[in-house]
């Protein structure tokens, strides 16, 4: 019994190999996309799509000290960064707020940037815990 080795041109080979690394990171890109974090329930937002509409925007605080449910402070926003745009067209900006009695925080907003705008310097909110790690912000007037 002989076996047939068959020969592929290297050029054929190389090109099977970049089509299927495509299409793995394609894969991951997808799937590390839809891991957008839980809204929490009692949030009246049905989506990250929604998150900042009206000037009402739910953040996940990074840094910093929990907010307590029902007690609003006020504060306001000192940058906005790391507003790269995922694969479901969600960006997770990062905040940082100055509060009222001098402590600060860091949030992450998670929003379409195309149909509600970024939190900016200067920025006054109204800011209440939620819960756990979750603050619901209101833009105050200008």
């Amino acid at each position: 019994m002989r076996f047939r080795v068959m020969h592929y041109p290297a050029g054929r080979l190389l090109l099977g190999l970049l089509v299927l690394g495509a299409a793995a990171l394609y894969s991951y890109k997808v799937q590390a996309a839809s891991d957008q974090p839980p809204i929490p329930h009692g949030v009246a937002m049905q989506s990250w799509q929604d998150n900042g509409q009206d000037g009402r925007y739910l953040l996940q605080l990074a840094q910093g000290q929990a907010l307590k449910a029902g007690k609003p402070v006020i504060g306001t926003v000192t940058s906005d960064t790391d507003c790269e745009i995922d694969a479901e067209g969600l960006s997770h900006c990062h905040n940082n707020i100055k509060l009222a009695d001098g402590s600060e925080i860091m949030v992450i907003d998670t929003h379409n940037m195309h149909r509600n705008r970024c939190l900016g310097a200067g920025d006054r909110l109204s800011l209440t815990g939620v819960k756990g790690p979750w603050i619901m912000g209101t833009l105050s007037k200008k």
